[in-house]
């Protein structure tokens, strides 16, 4: 050290042009050497050239050489050169200063997942998305006296909606990926704001069917819609608590049927009550367009997504269509379970749907927030374990009748909340740029699964035979669970 500081005074003295030179090289160096502070000891001999050299540019990137005169004051450059990033005029790799102080503590990207806006807003977007089912099922009594259908027409509402579901359900996922989650769901609720106009201005039972097909649409941009927003907007810590609570519309889709909007249609009349949750359903389209993000540029050149699933979708599908059969036939009959072989009354009958329904919102928010990586996959197999100790619990309700409550309540615990926790796994398990089209690709399982499972469970049920109709719907949980245990124990084996 002694002896490069002593030749660097003669050089300052004897050579000035070749240390104007030597300046002028020491200051090229000097950039590439003072983003890593191990090379800044190798310039510790060239910064007194730099300043008697007319090295007015370099000063701007590295102010210490005014205090640095001193020849000692070398030690005590590299506290000073671990200033010298932060202005970074170059401006090419911002990177050390710029994002770690920033991104540490996440100030710009947490306020927006974490507000309980957009988590309303995916909520009421489930809720509309299945709200004419609901409405046809609440309404029903009005609409075969007015408009002169069978119990039998009305019965296939509900399978011609699902059945529209399942199969625009692929197509939907891909128109999903394709033009974004914001611009997705301001389709769905003004789709849906169609669908109930029509409904209430169905003037016989063809025109009410191709209403409810319409309707069908709604249904297959629902999950990949909304799960696409959650996956844009919501940080995955947060993700499953958001999930559970957007899945939970659909129970309050039943609720606002079955409550404000069927006591609205003894005022209004039941085409006033329905073209009343139409204009519900524009409102929330609005609101879904001022809250939500932009959508990035719709894609238009990307290869079509495969229509068959593969891998965990697959085995997702497999298990949401058994758990749709059996959901659909509990949703369908238990009140007319209770009504007919438990002897319930009309209100009594109708309590256990609310039941259900008010349990599957608590069980669907509570287990999806428990659907943490590691654990999400072991859930659908043990929920659906307890579904089907819940139909057992039904089942039993025909020699003692107190049994249908508790099991009214488990099934909304397990079975319901099985298939928030499907979804939860879709936003993990998803292929980039695929959510939407995975996410309706087990939604078009779900789909089928309640379009089949009450056509069956009906057939039982008119013959007088409910025993058998809840000894189907234990197998149809025992076969989802089975499906959802055995590629929980491929993953784990496939994971060690």
């Amino acid at each position: 050290m002694g002896t490069e500081q002593a030749g660097a005074g003669p050089e300052h003295a004897g050579r000035g042009p070749g240390a104007a030179g030597r300046g002028a090289e020491a200051g090229l160096e000097r950039e590439p050497q003072l983003e890593g502070s191990e090379r800044q000891p190798q310039l510790e001999g060239a910064e007194p050239q730099s300043q008697p050299g007319a090295a007015e540019p370099q000063p701007r990137p590295h102010p210490e050489p005014e205090p640095g005169p001193k020849p000692d004051g070398t030690e005590r450059q590299p506290p000073t050169n671990t200033t010298k990033p932060r202005p970074e005029p170059d401006g090419s790799q911002p990177q050390p200063e710029t994002t770690d102080p920033q991104r540490t503590g996440r100030p710009t990207s947490a306020p927006p997942p974490t507000r309980p806006l957009p988590t309303a807003l995916l909520t009421c977007a489930m809720a509309f998305s299945m709200l004419q089912l609901f409405l046809l099922g609440a309404l029903g009594p009005r609409l075969v006296d007015e408009l002169d259908i069978s119990p039998t027409v009305l019965g296939l509402t509900t399978t011609i909606g699902f059945g529209t579901a399942a199969v625009l359900s692929p197509a939907g996922g891909r128109i999903v990926d394709r033009v974004g989650p914001r611009r997705a769901l301001a389709a769905l609720l003004l789709l849906s704001a169609v669908a109930l106009a029509l409904i209430g201005a169905a003037p016989g039972a063809g025109f009410l069917l191709a209403a409810v097909a319409l309707g069908g649409l709604p249904q297959a941009l629902a999950n990949p819609a909304t799960n696409k927003a959650i996956l844009a907007s919501v940080e995955p810590a947060r993700r499953g608590a958001v999930t559970g609570m957007k899945q939970s519309g659909v129970q309050l889709g039943a609720f606002a049927a079955g409550l404000p909007l069927a006591a609205l249609a003894g005022w209004l009349g039941w085409r006033g009550a329905v073209w009343t949750a139409a204009g519900a359903a524009v409102v929330t389209a609005a609101w879904a367009l001022r809250t939500l993000p932009q959508d990035a540029p719709a894609r238009t050149g990307a290869p079509p997504a495969s229509l068959v699933p593969r891998g965990t979708i697959a085995w997702l599908a497999g298990f949401s269509l058994l758990l749709g059969c059996g959901i659909a036939s509990v949703n369908t009959y238990l009140a007319l379970y209770g009504a007919h072989r438990l002897d319930l009354g009309p209100g009594a009958a109708g309590a256990l749907v609310a039941v259900l329904g008010v349990s599957g919102v608590v069980g669907r928010v509570a287990w999806s927030k428990a659907a943490t990586p590691g654990r999400a996959e072991w859930l659908p197999g043990l929920l659906a374990a307890g579904a089907v100790g819940a139909a057992l619990l039904l089942a039993g309700a025909a020699a003692l009748a107190v049994l249908v409550w508790p099991g009214a309540v488990a099934v909304g615990v397990f079975a319901v909340s099985a298939n928030a926790v499907s979804m939860v796994l879709v936003m993990q398990r998803a292929a980039p740029g695929r959510a939407g089209q995975d996410s309706a690709l087990v939604s078009a399982g779900f789909f089928a699964g309640f379009a089949l499972g009450p056509p069956l469970f009906g057939l039982l049920a008119s013959a007088g035979h409910y025993g058998w109709g809840w000894t189907l719907v234990t197998a149809e949980f025992a076969a989802a669970g089975a499906v959802a245990l055995t590629w929980a124990v491929r993953e784990r084996g496939r994971g060690a």
